[in-house]
């Protein structure tokens, strides 16, 4: 089966207990959690508007939509969202009459664009960074029409792809951390690991250029605006690299940090911005305006030398065991027909990019996934392999249990849809 891209509708999904006050009655929210929302809203706004419009040409503060998963209460600061609502201050309170997935993202909604923040379990700080990532999402659907740009990356989570995107990664902290006029060698190095990688994978380059622009420009907004200190900035993006180096999952995540490291670098010149547009190749723009000559980048028996190689194929053979375990776990399930499948490709998905594997031509494997459409609702923690059939979502041993609804697995249909037996397993189709 061949992988079927990834439509990019969310950055989280909410898989714990949405917020830290007290479950209130809707449209009743107890004082303890209006005045966190006042606060976030106030805060997120606060920075939006420090940033003048500095980094993208204009403000990116915009209309959003603050969501409790469990009983859609939102928080809002635009009445208009909400079919009925409360004024709470300078806010607006309600039940969010939409069977939209409750995940970070940005999407047209009531005739606005909007972002869209689930009320996670973290600081308020933290919070208000998702704020502004989801917001920059809100800017780059108004101006590059991203809300439907697809790319997949699975071939990152294959044991070459992983090693050069580390290897890349590591040369990329090594500048970060550098001051400007030692970066170049580093800078030069990690184009060299990308030039080998897309030597192995030339069909994948438009993908990884779409997915650090979308991903990693909101990463890097993100960290722009609310921490307004570019040591701080370098030394948080140099953290999650480490993280990185010991994930085996990497094809929904590295994007990330690639395209904010790329973006950070260029800012010696900031005006690259200003022609930013989703076919954007960050790394190259990097190459230029560091001097760097594309002929020149140093050939695969020279990297294979370095310190960041060295470094990485340390562990790469341990993680390739991990995954060879969840394709195991896929095929065995494919075989013994312990599967679902949804016919068909009308959906909304919410997930975690830190539960999304790469397995080769099977697919895209999610841990943990949340789908929504015209034929219900489906949440699963036993697995969900997208491919080229539209939706597979892989079961525990226990074909039984999908006929009960429990935390871990729970399927419910709108009517004229239904499960029924098939020669693969299971389906949902249309009556």
């Amino acid at each position: 089966m061949q992988n079927l891209p990834i439509k990019i509708a969310s950055l989280l999904l909410l898989l714990l207990a949405v917020g830290e006050c007290a479950v209130a009655q809707a449209q009743t929210p107890d004082s303890a959690l209006c005045k966190k929302a006042l606060g976030l809203f106030a805060e997120a706004q606060r920075v939006c508007d420090a940033d003048g419009g500095e980094l993208w040409g204009e403000n990116i503060w915009g209309p959003v939509l603050l969501v409790r998963d469990s009983d859609k209460l939102t928080f809002t600061n635009e009445s208009a969202l909400l079919s009925v609502s409360q004024k709470i201050d300078s806010l607006y309170c309600g039940i969010l009459d939409s069977d939209i997935v409750v995940a970070g993202s940005a999407l047209r909604f009531k005739g606005s664009d909007v972002a869209v923040v689930p009320m996670f379990t973290m600081s308020d700080s933290a919070m208000v960074e998702v704020f502004v990532h989801e917001l920059f999402h809100r800017f780059q659907n108004q101006h590059y029409n991203m809300s439907e740009v697809m790319y997949n990356n699975a071939h990152v989570d294959t044991k070459m792809g992983r090693t050069l995107v580390l290897c890349e990664l590591l040369e990329l902290s090594k500048a970060m951390s550098s001051n400007i006029l030692e970066r170049k060698p580093h800078i030069e190095r990690a184009l060299a690991f990308r030039k080998w990688r897309w030597a192995l994978f030339p069909d994948k380059i438009t993908d990884e250029c779409r997915f650090e622009f979308q991903e990693g420009l909101a990463m890097y907004t993100q960290y722009r605006i609310c921490f307004q200190d570019s040591l701080k900035v370098a030394q948080q993006l140099c953290q999650e690299v480490e993280r990185l180096l010991s994930s085996p999952n990497l094809s929904r995540q590295y994007g990330y940090n690639m395209g904010a490291m790329y973006a950070c670098l260029n800012d010696i010149a900031p005006s690259w911005r200003h022609d930013a547009s989703p076919s954007m190749n960050l790394s190259e723009i990097a190459g230029k305006l560091y001097g760097i000559d594309p002929s020149k980048l140093e050939d695969t028996t020279v990297l294979k030398q370095s310190d960041s190689y060295l470094r990485v194929i340390q562990d790469i053979d341990t993680l390739e065991i991990e995954r060879q375990k969840v394709i195991d776990k896929v095929t065995e399930s494919l075989q013994s027909k312990n599967v679902i499948y949804l016919r068909t490709n009308d959906y909304q998905m919410g997930f975690n990019p830190a539960c999304v594997m790469g397995l080769d031509t099977l697919g895209n494997y999610f841990t943990v996934i949340e789908l929504k459409g015209d034929f219900g609702t489906i949440y699963s923690e036993y697995g969900c392999l997208i491919s080229n059939q539209p939706i597979l979502v892989v079961l525990s041993s226990d074909i039984k249990k999908l006929r009960k609804k429990s935390p871990e697995f729970s399927i419910e249909l709108n009517k004229g849809w239904r499960l029924q037996r098939c020669e693969e397993g299971y389906e949902i189709v249309n009556n």
